[in-house]
């Protein structure tokens, strides 16, 4: 049987970033490819952080998920199946008033026309310590197999945006 679009774009993805790796700019920190049976979800993630970045840093996980309809669209009808592609970047933050220029540093580097999310978690009792921030950048539309190039272009994205992001965490 053929390897499904998901696994196919999965391997560009990571192949992308672990050429990063390799040349040094990038260390990958975590990796998780998942089949959640309870939703028929499929999910790989891929965590890093720049490499020379000083503690605490900032961390990219690109994230790439197919759902069961468009999985069944692939093999059931011989469609085209679409992933789904986030990606998330955590970061401490002490101070709030940091959030829109992160936001603002996000859509000169993603463009408008993305979806960019922040959430910000703190531990009970709060105590002055920094908030974590986990910041995603969303695309609005669904990728497919001929988007495979666009992968490894994205990676440059995603080190710039590693490396502004890094200049917010104190």
């Amino acid at each position: 049987m053929d390897p499904t679009a998901f696994d196919n774009l999965k391997t560009v993805l990571e192949g992308a970033v672990y050429d990063a790796d390799l040349q040094g700019r990038i260390a990958v920190v975590d990796r998780r490819d998942l089949v959640d049976l309870a939703r028929l979800l499929r999910e790989y993630a891929i965590s890093f952080r720049l490499n020379d970045a000083p503690d605490p840093f900032v961390v990219c996980t690109a994230r790439l998920s197919l759902d069961f309809a468009e999985l069944a669209n692939e093999r059931l009808y011989r469609g085209q199946a679409g992933c789904r592609l986030a990606l998330l970047f955590a970061l401490p933050v002490r101070r709030l008033s940091v959030c829109p220029f992160i936001e603002g540093t996000l859509r000169t580097i993603w463009g408008r026309e993305r979806i960019i999310r922040q959430t910000l978690r703190f531990p009970f009792p709060h105590e002055r310590g920094p908030y974590e921030n986990e910041v995603a950048v969303e695309f609005a539309r669904l990728i497919y197999e001929e988007n495979a190039a666009d992968l490894p272009a994205m990676v440059p994205y995603m080190i710039s945006s590693l490396e502004q992001l890094q200049s917010f965490v104190d």
